[in-house]
């Protein structure tokens, strides 16, 4: 099973360069766990799509997570 993002014009025979990535931010503080805070730091990397269900209740304090559409042709940085 081959994961690509949708578009009318999509070519089967070609790879997409867009993939949906979880971004973790590991030591990130409590009070930033909100949506709307994961949300902005998930756009300096791609499109955000979810927040983790674990950081949305915050069971896991140690790491936020983020799904985020990423074009993987580009370069990104390792810390924010």
């Amino acid at each position: 099973m081959k994961l690509s993002k949708w578009s009318p014009f999509v070519e089967i025979s070609e790879e997409s360069p867009i993939v949906p990535v979880w971004v973790l931010f590991p030591g990130l503080r409590p009070h930033f766990f909100s949506s709307r805070i994961l949300h902005g730091l998930g756009s300096l990397f791609g499109r955000p799509l979810k927040v983790d269900s674990a950081t949305a209740v915050g069971s896991r304090p140690s790491v936020a997570r983020i799904l985020v559409e990423l074009d993987i042709t580009k370069r990104y940085p390792n810390k924010v």
